[in-house]
């Protein structure tokens, strides 16, 4: 077979089958980073569009014809048409694999944390991983040693008991480092309490986010505390988004036309709160919850008549409900009227309310004079990178109380935040794997867009004690060794007998 038969036949159908596979394996567990993909996708493009629908469609598609491929040529099946279709594969193949780095290029781009989590997410559901990767290596090594025995007994040679001594050695270590270093979803103890939850925009998935109707919902699901954008409308009063500009959550090209892309702050709060702020939830279904029945005919009928709440607004219900309240300020543009004191001007919205003791206040080393100035019972939280996050004893030194930051920060400094009496919060987390993988670490608090899913878990998704965890294990190894006995013994038995 020459090499190019060998790469179209062989090689590039199953390079492209694994890509495929991985490709729908990460969408279909990151289904809640699928609309901001969408929307970031739109933007770019400037066609609303489900882009990763038919991704995850194309991919199959290929995945299918891989497989085909395989199949037909193991089998020895031909066709009148294989030449042209083979060039075909090989031209969309080729696109395809640089379809699929590109994508993820770009994706790691945007958004850096889903390197971290994919590492998470095959930590915590190590159990399955390492069982195949066991099992397998089982397999290999028992085929090895096999054909390494009867290679020997054709050769005449004399037969030695210790690859099979040896493959059960390295079978062993392998068992033993995954049994030392157990899976993300196993832990010791007791089980931690559950982290506090915070409504990210509100109930943002089962109501259009920043909307008193995403707020009040959330309440009653019996939140921790809600985390909400603001902005600084052009006469200087706050009010709830979490874009720069109105085009994607509201009807601003319909009462605006010319005004679409300006930004939120250039618009005073009477022409903002003219706006439509719910009816593209409705019209989209983002999270598609209204289809699958988690948005009631009542709840679509509020959100036809949502606007643009004010920040004040807001306050009376994180003040009614008891709950803590943590603000994202979207800085205004430098020729903004409140460009230099927006801050400020806020932060003394927010104190008028007399909530101090349930708000957190993200700010800077600079800004956190003002709020201890101004309102001391405020706790102070810090906006970590997690790829750099400070030493504990830098935001200790300066008072900060709270440590906010993508779930991308490792296990070791979330312990050690914690150990330094600081509070730590980590947003954003919808999936109910991640929510169970930080209850497992003891994690304070979770900013989350899906409360109305995460609040009704009464222990994390797929856990279990270490003890049940070893067993289980211990199990996997068994059967690892009896696949790998199974393959070694009958041959060496046979080997060994003379003649």
């Amino acid at each position: 077979m020459s090499i190019y038969s060998r790469i179209v036949k062989i090689i590039l159908p199953i390079l492209i089958l694994i890509h495929s596979l991985l490709f729908i394996l990460f969408w279909m567990t990151n289904g809640l980073f699928y609309t901001e993909t969408n929307d970031y996708l739109t933007r770019m493009l400037g066609l609303r569009f489900d882009y990763i629908s038919l991704f995850l469609v194309l991919s199959l598609l290929i995945a299918i014809w891989s497989g085909v491929r395989l199949f037909t040529f193991k089998k020895g099946i031909n066709h009148r048409l294989a030449t042209l279709t083979s060039i075909l594969y090989l031209i969309l193949g080729v696109l395809y694999l640089v379809f699929f780095y590109g994508s993820f290029w770009m994706l790691f781009q945007k958004s850096p944390v889903q390197i971290p989590r994919l590492i998470q997410l095959f930590s915590y559901y190590r159990v399955f991983l390492d069982a195949l990767i066991l099992l397998g290596i089982s397999v290999g090594m028992g085929l090895i040693v096999k054909r390494f025995y009867l290679r020997k007994k054709q050769a005449g040679k004399k037969i030695s008991f210790l690859p099979l001594i040896l493959s059960v050695v390295i079978l062993a270590l392998i068992w033993g480092a995954a049994a030392g270093v157990p899976p993300g979803s196993v832990y010791t103890g007791e089980l931690p309490a559950k982290p506090l939850l915070i409504a990210h925009r509100g109930a943002s998935m089962v109501a259009p986010e920043n909307t008193l109707a995403a707020a009040t919902l959330a309440a009653s699901f019996g939140i921790y505390g809600l985390e909400t954008d603001i902005h600084i409308s052009q006469d200087g009063q706050p009010f709830l988004l979490h874009d720069d500009t109105f085009d994607r959550t509201t009807n601003v090209e319909e009462v605006y036309p010319a005004r679409v892309k300006d930004r939120a702050e250039y618009f005073s709060l009477a022409e903002a709160t003219l706006l439509d702020a719910g009816s593209w939830f409705v019209e989209r279904d983002p999270y598609k919850t209204i289809k699958n029945g988690q948005v009631s005919e009542g709840q679509i009928a509020e959100y036809l008549s949502q606007t643009i709440p004010v920040l004040e607004d807001e306050l009376k219900i994180v003040k009614e409900n008891g709950l803590n309240f943590i603000y994202d300020i979207k800085q205004p543009p430098e020729d903004h009227p409140s460009a230099q004191n927006y801050f400020g001007m806020v932060l003394s919205s927010i104190h008028a309310m007399g909530i101090d003791p349930q708000v957190w206040v993200l700010a800077d080393l600079q800004q956190k004079e003002l709020v201890q100035s101004i309102a001391p019972e405020m706790k102070l939280a810090y906006g970590i990178k997690y790829q750099n996050p400070p030493s504990t004893s830098e935001l200790t030194s300066n008072g900060y109380q709270v440590v906010n930051s993508e779930y991308g920060i490792s296990n070791d400094w979330i312990r050690a935040y914690q150990d330094a009496g600081l509070w730590v919060n980590l947003y954003t987390i919808d999936e109910p794997w991640q929510f169970s993988r930080l209850w497992l670490l003891g994690v304070d608090s979770t900013t989350s867009s899906n409360v109305h899913s995460l609040f009704t878990l009464y222990k994390p998704v797929m856990s279990m004690t270490y003890q049940v965890y070893l067993l289980l294990w211990c199990l996997v190894g068994l059967a690892g060794l009896g696949i790998l006995l199974g393959f070694i013994l009958p041959t060496y038995r046979r080997v060994k007998q003379p003649g």
